[in-house]
């Protein structure tokens, strides 16, 4: 009995040490009162220009938003955080990734969405503990080939550039679950894609695809597939076998049907075909979608 009051005291300790790590800082002055005990630091929509010089007395820091200001560089300084592991950079004002970014070796997530990116450094690939990864809305035309040496990653957003085609080598991120594509150029797929067999989630909208890539009809965990604004003119007999598929985005492209085997699609849960202005549906297809009512 006398030990009770410690196990109490230990789990109260517990409990006030994990809320502290969820506590979210907003505010420099007062996260600098106690800076060993901020976790999570959000300076975001602050029209800085520059990143904070204090910010390196936050020696316990695992999560950095600095989103939503005028940043074009980053002090060598932030390379002294050696717990950080998420940063979001988005909506900023960089050209390239800084190369002390790529020095942050215990990253997990990383955020330059929005940005002024044309390209992607090798140095990256110094961020081997790296699972998502956002590059949204810049300016990126290749997708470079070394980043098959990434292979922890995830999870990985392409949304809204210039990329025109996919590496034949992307089939070495056996870890990815998703990737976003969608609003780009690509015109096809690589048939090594296949071998992406934890992804679950594939969006390819607004691009230039014609023809539905086969290499998808192979990835059987995947569950979300989105080809919404493309010029798709026919489904193959085969994605009947995307036995988990539960969402099939197909507004926007040049069907004129579909395939008898969308009703093997025992899970969807959604399908989009609308706008396909010369597309006709078999009775049994009609049946299908009006029994889950799709």
């Amino acid at each position: 009995m006398k030990k009770t009051p410690i196990l109490l005291f230990l789990l109260f300790s517990f409990i006030v040490s994990n809320a502290q790590k969820d506590k979210v800082y907003s505010s420099l002055e007062e996260a600098l009162k106690n800076p060993s005990e901020v976790y999570i630091l959000f300076l975001d929509n602050r029209k800085l220009t520059e990143v904070p010089a204090s910010i390196n007395r936050f020696t316990n820091l695992t999560t950095l938003n600095l989103s939503g200001n005028k940043l074009t560089s980053i002090p060598e300084t932030l390379t002294e955080l050696a717990h950080l592991n998420e940063i979001d950079l988005s909506n900023n004002r960089f050209n390239a990734i800084p190369e002390t970014v790529t020095k942050l070796v215990h990253l997990t997530e990383l955020d330059f969405s929005s940005n002024n990116l044309t390209y992607i450094p090798g140095s990256i690939t110094n961020l081997g503990k790296l699972e998502l990864l956002y590059l949204n809305n810049n300016k990126l035309a290749s997708f470079p080939d070394f980043m098959a040496k990434m292979v922890n990653l995830a999870e990985i957003y392409f949304y809204g550039n210039l990329l025109t085609s996919i590496p034949e080598n992307i089939s070495k991120l056996v870890n990815l679950r998703e990737i976003g594509l969608g609003g780009n150029l690509l015109t096809a797929l690589p048939e090594s894609m296949s071998a992406l067999t934890n992804l679950k989630y594939l969006a390819l909208s607004y691009n230039q695809f014609s023809v539905f890539p086969s290499c998808i009809t192979r990835l059987s965990k995947l569950i979300v597939l989105d080809l919404n604004g493309n010029k798709i003119a026919t489904v193959p007999e085969s994605i009947g076998g995307l036995q988990q598929l539960a969402e099939l985005y197909l507004e926007s492209n040049k069907l004129s049907g579909l395939p008898e085997s969308i009703t093997q699609l025992t899970k969807l849960e959604k399908i989009n075909i609308r706008e396909n202005g010369s597309l006709k549906l078999s009775p049994a297809i009609k049946k299908f979608i009006e029994d889950k009512k799709l």
